[in-house]
């Protein structure tokens, strides 16, 4: 208890009252439930007389108050909670939109908020940020990372563009770097990072299997609602004869590229390792994960797969398991090619090998031309947020404004010239030369296993770059974690104690 070391009576008596109600007895009293019952009193009357975006808003509060006392007090549910969160933002805008619910507040502002809390719950806590970045200034991940840092800060010098949508993109940089300091002090030992590293594969999992319910058993009724109250959204998803699921994400294109990147670790580390129930685990992870990109109808996230195990049996060919995995892999893959069973989904992925010969892709190669001109006479690009989605909203009028670019690397190099794709080509380089080297130099086997595995989730997901946007805006929080990983590898490798992983599950 707190008043047992005088905290109550050394505060104040305002703030000891609170203690002593809210921390102590934690509204188990005569106050707390009458509390408790004025606001609920409060809530229906201004839900019901008033607005119902009053009642919402006070119970949004009350929640928020409650969820920022759980991340300063517990750190670790606040990690796995905003990771859950930041997949489901699109899950709950659709629900909110289907009971026409107006919520009072930006769902993607919360998870930055969250974020922020989660940054200071650390620094609140010594032994959690004590010596977290010695040794780690020369790795190359962070000089990766400080580089882009400072290009993105010299691009608000960047005359041709709206500060405004500076502003936007480089506070979701800097929200990344602050969730990248958490991931590094939280994920401090070897067990945590293993139990990170799964956590990641069963939510995606998940989220998979929810695909597959889609596709198996239909939409729900908000999902309909969603779908169809967009005629564009509905051209987009219903495609050469399949209607592409996106699972609880926010489109079929961003589903299939986190399927497909989740299904090339799970397969990797299903090959590497001994452990039975574990492989049980991965069998299932790489069952569903290849079925929900296959019906996302995601072309890339197919290029994704053949690429990052092409990549994966360069690096390890020496090895007997990689020689069988090939030989099953290439097996399926030629059945696919040439089985006379053709549905939809199986037609989409056959098509990711035509080429020249598929219309967008013409039609993209046609927008690209078209801005060659300006690119050419623009090193440091158009500006931040100038074209693709947010170059109507950001800078209208802007010569890019209506330019669509179709992949990463194309929108930085629109917006942030050569020089910036230069600095990103770069940043890349250096963190997959550090990943696979560290491979070929760590001692122990499951660290062994699970680095060779993320760094070809990674490979393949700066491979989606060339035809979607995987990582260029926002890196997700597992991307971040399973760098995190890589970083702190050289210190955990020697220091740690390590128990079957069957454990952490």
């Amino acid at each position: 208890m707190y008043s047992e070391y005088g905290y109550t009576m050394n505060k104040g008596e305002a703030k000891g009252w609170l203690i002593r109600n809210f921390i102590e007895k934690k509204l188990n009293s005569v106050i707390g439930i009458s509390l408790i019952v004025l606001l609920s009193i409060l809530t229906g009357y201004l839900g019901s007389m008033v607005d119902y975006r009053a009642g919402l808003g006070l119970v949004c509060v009350a929640l928020g108050v409650l969820l920022v006392i759980l991340l300063m007090r517990y750190p670790y549910f606040g990690l796995y909670f905003i990771l859950v969160y930041s997949v489901s933002q699109s899950l709950i805008d659709r629900n909110l939109d289907y009971m026409h619910l107006d919520l009072p507040i930006n769902l993607l502002f919360v998870q930055d908020f969250l974020v922020i809390v989660l940054f200071i719950s650390v620094l609140d806590k010594p032994k959690l940020y004590r010596n977290v970045m010695n040794g780690v200034w020369k790795n190359p991940i962070i000089i990766a990372f400080v580089i882009t840092f400072l290009y993105y800060a010299l691009q608000a010098l960047n005359p041709a563009k709206n500060m405004l949508g500076w502003v936007s993109y480089f506070e979701k940089f800097c929200i990344s770097m602050l969730t990248f300091y958490v991931l590094l002090c939280l994920l401090h030992s070897w067990n945590t990072i293993r139990f990170f590293i799964i956590f990641n594969i069963v939510l995606a999992t998940l989220m998979a299997v929810y695909s597959c319910k889609q596709q198996w058993f239909g939409l729900a009724g908000f999902e309909t609602y969603w779908l169809t109250s967009n005629p564009r959204q509905y051209a987009l998803s219903f495609q050469g004869g399949l209607l592409r699921k996106w699972s609880i994400l926010s489109d079929a294109a961003t589903a299939g590229v986190l399927f497909a990147s989740v299904a090339i670790q799970s397969l990797i580390l299903f090959f590497r390792t001994s452990e039975k129930k574990l492989k049980l685990l991965l069998g299932l992870a790489v069952m569903f994960n290849f079925l929900g990109f296959t019906f996302s109808g995601t072309r890339t996230a197919t290029l994704m797969l053949v690429v990052g195990i092409a990549f994966y049996a360069i690096c390890t060919f020496y090895e007997r398991r990689t020689k069988i995995m090939l030989v099953l892999v290439i097996s399926a893959f030629a059945f696919i090619m040439v089985s006379p069973y053709s549905p939809p989904s199986i037609m989409r992925i056959r098509s990711a090998f035509q080429g020249t010969k598929d219309p967008s892709a013409a039609v993209r190669d046609i927008n690209r031309h078209a801005v060659q001109p300006y690119l050419y006479q623009h090193p440091f690009g158009g500006g931040v947020f100038t074209c693709g989605m947010e170059g109507p909203k950001y800078n209208p009028g802007h010569p890019l404004m209506n330019f669509q670019p179709d992949g990463g690397y194309m929108k930085v190099f629109a917006e942030q010239g050569w020089v910036g794709l230069l600095v990103m080509i770069s940043a890349f380089y250096l963190m997959m030369n550090y990943a696979i080297g560290r491979f070929y130099r760590t001692n122990n086997p499951e660290m062994q296993n699970h680095d060779i595995a993320i760094s070809m989730m990674i490979f393949s997901l700066m491979v989606g770059q060339f035809s979607q946007i995987t990582i260029t805006n926002l890196l997700p929080i597992s991307l971040l974690g399973s760098l995190a990983f890589l970083v702190k590898l050289p210190s955990i490798d020697t220091k740690q104690t390590l128990k079957p992983i069957q454990q952490t599950l």
